[in-house]
């Protein structure tokens, strides 16, 4: 009976002890991030004794998963709103924003437009316009400098996922040789926590699934399904390349056969989650198309400037020249890796007619056709722009094609074969290539080229106007600031029947360009008689009576004439921006419609993204709640476990105690 009492003692101490040893390691790991509180098993023998203890960690796995999913949302809006509030302060900030700057520049003009002739007021218009473009230089640069700032982010973060993935391939292995007890390896508990640790980490990253198998390692995969590691301790690495577009990166797994070739599989932004996930969405929502409307707006801006100012006269008695420089903004078209062909492309903006030109990129495919090409829309990702028409152009190479349906113009050479694709950007870095093209104030053309006169001797009760200023490139001797001989310059009513009237249009030099029979409709008099694309064009108002004359003539000293200037000013308020490349190639918005939109968009998303992250942040704070209640040490617990595991203990020690004193009295009772 003794023995059987010292035998009960003995397992009783060792196993209060132990339970001891568990609580001591419970308190002094309150502290401890990734320590999972652990409590002794009890396990009773067939007989009734106590046969072994087990040590369990406490944990619920449901919780522990939900947990690690909710980690990944968080970071997700964490990663994107740290970026994108950022931008989106910037881009309603009055001392930053380049809706400011335009609104400066057309105040100014139209305060030039109000005394034409100062020097003064145009000194300040060109003032203007170069904070105009440096405003947008430095803004579009700043959004470059964010995707650069992006890409080093990407790049830390795979290394980090690789790090992690080799990490955990090594504490399977070590799990798995464990078998549940204290080696070489570590303690099996121990482990566990730190592979939920890195797990956890791993979540703050990507999302993705695990899977636990019998051995105890456990596998991870993407949320897209490609494993990153692997139950046999192997790890697949994380790359972070883009094809065509090397500024781009995307998100590669990569993985070794055994024969040594290597597999890749690009992770579609919307599969990846998790910190790299709210990055990359930021960047091809937000940060890039912001950079690109940015681009479309500025070029939208400087050429329909451009277009205009060359309509009129400056203070030279000159036509008007650019104002702002273009030349830069071209750009070269990136070829896709698998290309076969030696093509090369470079994009331009069609400088006077970019009115369709869009934010988006294009795409540009070498069709089967001899010199064939389509072009379409893109968004960031490669996918054609909702609603976008496939344009298709033929060109043999080397040459020049003008896409007046996208505003651009392609400049082609070498030899592409079909299906070769590129890639052009043509909005990209536009805005900060844009330069100025004018330094005197003089350059300005504020004046119409024209004048026009009624003639002296009218007997009519009608006039002449202008109805139009068109491409000045055939009627003007830019060189003596004249009209040309052959260009229109005299209009005379020769006949008329009723409301119906005969006209005949002479040249400068009094040859006959063209005549008018018969007609009621007195607008567009160049037009009706024949002159096709006319520099200008002529309407007359009113009932003229035959014989009547009209003039026109170089405006020369027409300083005090501000016709284009308005013409120019007017532009702020005209539709001159394409809306997308998936919608009709005219323009739908103004210059301050435009940036508004983008401004917009940025906005809503990150107000959107803001209430999205407080309601993962509230869900993790629940689900966090959760997993403590059960993986959580509780001081007031553990310390009345402490007292009830010391009671015990001594009582173990009290049987042993009784067994020895009833062992001695039968040695006694035997002498």
């Amino acid at each position: 009976m003794s023995f059987d009492l010292l035998n009960i003692g003995k397992n009783g101490i060792l196993a209060h002890q132990q339970s001891l040893q568990i609580t001591g390691k419970n308190i002094n790991n309150t502290n401890t991030p990734s320590y999972v509180r652990e409590r002794t098993e009890y396990m009773e023998s067939e007989y009734g004794g106590l046969e072994r203890l087990r040590v369990q960690r406490m944990i619920d796995e449901f919780a522990n998963r939900q947990l690690r999913s909710d980690i990944s949302n968080v970071s997700y809006y964490e990663a994107n709103l740290e970026q994108a509030e950022q931008l989106d302060t910037l881009l309603g900030d009055s001392t930053t924003n380049v809706a400011s700057s335009v609104e400066s520049f057309f105040n100014t003009l139209q305060d030039a437009n109000n005394d034409p002739g100062s020097v003064t007021a145009r000194q300040l218009v060109l003032a203007e316009a170069d904070a105009m473009v440096t405003k947008f230089n430095d803004f579009s640069q700043y959004l470059n400098d964010q995707k650069g700032i992006i890409n080093d982010r990407l790049t830390l973060s795979t290394d980090r996922i690789n790090s992690i993935s080799k990490n955990l391939a090594e504490l399977n292995s070590k799990i798995q040789n464990s078998a549940g007890k204290n080696n070489d390896n570590g303690d099996l508990n121990a482990l566990l926590n730190k592979r939920d640790e890195q797990l956890r980490e791993l979540a703050e990253l990507v999302e993705f699934s695990t899977v636990e198998q019998k051995s105890g390692a456990v596998s991870v995969n993407l949320k897209n399904g490609q494993p990153i590691v692997l139950e046999n301790g192997r790890f697949n690495a994380v790359a972070m390349k883009s094809n065509p577009d090397t500024e781009r990166l995307e998100m590669v797994l990569k993985k070794e056969h055994s024969g040594g070739s290597v597999s890749e599989f690009y992770v579609p932004t919307g599969e990846i989650g998790g910190s790299i996930g709210g990055y990359l969405e930021y960047r091809d929502e937000v940060l890039v198309p912001t950079q690109k409307r940015l681009g479309q707006l500025a070029v939208r801006i400087a050429d329909s400037m451009n277009t205009q100012n060359q309509k009129g006269m400056d203070l030279d008695n000159q036509l008007g020249r650019k104002i702002f420089d273009l030349s830069q903004t071209e750009s070269q078209a990136l070829q896709y890796a698998d290309n076969t062909g030696t093509s090369e492309m470079t994009v331009r903006i069609l400088e006077g007619d970019s009115k369709s030109f869009p934010s988006e990129n294009l795409r540009i495919t070498k069709t089967a056709n001899p010199d064939e090409y389509e072009i379409v829309p893109v968004n960031e990702d490669g996918s054609v722009v909702s609603g976008a028409d496939t344009i298709t152009v033929t060109q043999a190479s080397p040459g020049t094609i003008d896409i007046s349906e996208l505003g651009i113009s392609l400049d082609l050479t070498g030899t592409a074969n079909a299906g070769d694709q590129f890639l052009a950007k043509p909005a990209d870095r536009a805005a900060s290539e844009i330069s100025l093209a004018i330094r005197r104030p003089e350059d300005i053309a504020l004046a119409n080229p024209i004048r026009v006169k009624d003639g002296m001797d009218n007997q009519g009760a009608a006039g002449i106007e202008i109805a139009a200023i068109n491409t000045p490139d055939d009627y003007f001797d830019t060189a003596n600031n004249t009209l040309l001989p052959g260009a229109p310059a005299r209009i005379e009513v020769t006949g008329q029947t009723g409301n119906a009237y005969d006209l005949e249009v002479f040249a400068k030099d009094g040859t006959s360009l063209g005549t008018i029979t018969g007609t009621t409709d007195l607008n567009g008099i160049l037009d009706q008689a024949g002159l096709a694309d006319p520099d200008y064009e002529i309407d007359i108002n009113g009932e003229p009576a035959v014989g009547d004359e009209y003039t026109i003539e170089y405006n020369t000293n027409g300083f005090d004439d501000n016709s284009n200037g308005q013409a120019m000013a007017d532009l702020q308020r005209q539709q001159l921006v394409r809306r997308s490349g998936g919608e009709e190639a005219e323009p739908t918005m103004t210059f301050n419609e435009s940036y508004g939109r983008l401004v917009s968009d940025v906005g809503s998303r990150v107000s959107q993204n803001r209430v999205l992250r407080d309601s993962a942040e509230a869900i993790k704070s629940q689900t966090e709640t959760l997993y403590d209640s059960q993986a959580g040490v509780n001081l007031e617990e553990e310390a009345a476990n402490l007292i009830q595991y010391q009671q015990a203990y001594t009582a173990s020690a009290r049987i042993i105690t009784t067994s020895q004193t009833i062992f001695d009295t039968l040695l006694t009772s035997l002498r």
